[in-house]
């Protein structure tokens, strides 16, 4: 099956240089429909190449096997934290983060939206992290295959080829509703058809994807309401975003930035806390965005939680990562000081922040200066905040790179399922030309599709 994929990518590759000004062509119209509807990153078409992830039926089953146990035990994990006070301590979360925590959702599943990154290749599926707060490109990710199956209409490669397609805005949809609904329960008064506020800030980067969630809201019959969490507040029993009544909070804005600004935000924090709105994500699935998580996950003191399914795929698609800290840890069946490991062997490893994202600060022991990874080594060995991951060969795969020519080069390249309620959701791939692969730092989005023989 992975030899018909790489038999697909080379024809792909090869209609488009036999075809340099039909590829030219294609790209300016794709470029073009992302921008018209509203796939848009800093003012320009979200970045892009002209060539999809190509995945396989099987790599899709199994992607989407591992993705719903990963979600199924991170839910469980955070249940643990919220009754185990060793789990609390060893995460070390802030007083200010624990209170946000302890805000009930109301219904039962606390992660209702997340995106797991992951490196996927013939065989393996490794996770890296889990972006569980608040995480970006499901309706991106529905616009770029969108763009991409206008393009394949007619195309001479892919006439053989069926190619499944997803609907992840629908899927979001639901889950929300779904969550209203339990909420609902315990608050009858609130409205069948919840008004919907999508809060972040006003300057970010993503605002466009939340227009396209509020047309796709209130084509489902919701009306949506895009603001900041300086505009919601609660007057007289009342959830209010820019004067007007809210039932269901869509909550964007990264919680970490809440806290930041923690004087500024009590307003909105205290209207979650309230109740008079249901709010997703919860604050509590911040908690599984740590990635201390990843280390917590495999630690035997704790995994009576999980299925013996969950187990095996755990076992299987999590890297060996430990909080970095002045300890002593098994690595590769032998013990060893963490510190003097890591700091005798970073090729093997990565260091990063435990509740950073956007790939920020992340270093690659491979291409950091001996002493500059040490500096940062002996800087947070006992501060708790960051982990140690054991270094995960990242894929690379031929994409086309268009200026005024064609040329096709070798790009690094990411996975990014993402799961609803529990439920794969799809996925979406990063590619850069950097080991570090994000779209704020520089890569380009493509769609995954799944490809089958007619």
């Amino acid at each position: 099956m992975l030899e018909e994929i790489r038999e697909l990518n080379n024809s792909y590759l090869h209609n488009q240089q036999a075809s340099e000004e039909q590829t030219l062509r294609e790209y300016a119209f794709l470029n073009g429909y992302l921008a018209d509807h509203l796939c848009t990153f800093r003012g320009g078409p979200m970045p892009t190449l002209l060539k999809p992830n190509f995945i396989s039926v099987r790599q899709n089953h199994r992607l989407a096997y591992a993705v719903e146990k990963i979600s199924s035990a991170l839910n469980k994990f955070i249940r643990l934290y919220t009754t185990d006070d060793g789990v609390r301590k060893i995460m070390n979360f802030s007083a200010r983060e624990q209170e946000l925590f302890s805000i009930e959702p109301e219904y039962s599943r606390p992660l209702v939206i997340a995106r797991l990154d992951a490196f996927m290749d013939d065989t393996s599926i490794r996770f890296l992290e889990f972006n569980c707060d608040s995480p970006a490109g499901i309706a991106y990710a529905d616009v770029q295959e969108a763009g991409f199956r206008e393009l394949f209409r007619g195309h001479p490669v892919l006439q053989h080829w069926k190619i499944e397609y997803f609907r992840r805005q629908e899927r979001l949809f639901n889950s929300l509703m779904k969550c209203y609904g339990e909420f609902r329960r315990a608050h009858p008064a609130l409205p069948e058809k919840p008004v919907i506020a999508i809060v972040d800030w006003d300057d970010v980067s993503t605002y466009s994807e939340f227009i396209m969630h509020q047309q796709h809201f209130r084509q489902k019959g919701c009306d949506a309401i895009i603001c900041s969490p300086f505009d919601i507040c609660r007057d007289r029993g009342r959830t209010l975003a820019c004067g007007r009544q809210v039932h269901l909070i869509y909550k964007r804005v990264i919680s970490r930035e809440l806290i930041e600004k923690w004087d500024e935000t009590a307003s909105f924090i205290e209207a979650v806390k309230s109740g008079g709105a249901c709010c997703c994500n919860p604050f509590r699935s911040y908690i599984v965005g740590s990635k201390k998580v990843l280390a917590l996950i495999t630690d035997p003191r704790f995994q009576y939680i999980y299925s013996r399914e969950e187990l095996k795929v755990i076992g299987e698609t999590i890297p060996w990562t430990r909080i970095l800290a002045d300890v002593t840890v098994e690595f590769r069946d032998r013990r060893a000081s963490l510190k003097n490991l890591v700091a005798d062997n970073k090729n093997l490893f990565v260091l990063k922040p435990a509740n950073s994202y956007g790939g920020k600060d992340v270093r690659i022991g491979g291409d950091t200066p001996q002493d500059l990874w040490e500096q940062i080594l002996y800087d947070h060995l006992y501060d708790e905040s960051w982990v140690v991951q054991e270094y995960v060969r990242i894929p690379r795969d031929p994409y086309p790179e268009i200026g005024e020519t064609l040329r096709i080069r070798d790009k690094y390249v990411n996975i990014n399922p993402f799961a609803l309620l529990g439920k794969y959701s799809g996925t979406i791939t990063r590619v850069s030309d950097e080991h570090v692969i994000n779209v704020s730092a520089g890569g380009g989005l493509v769609p995954t599709l799944t490809v089958r023989k007619k």
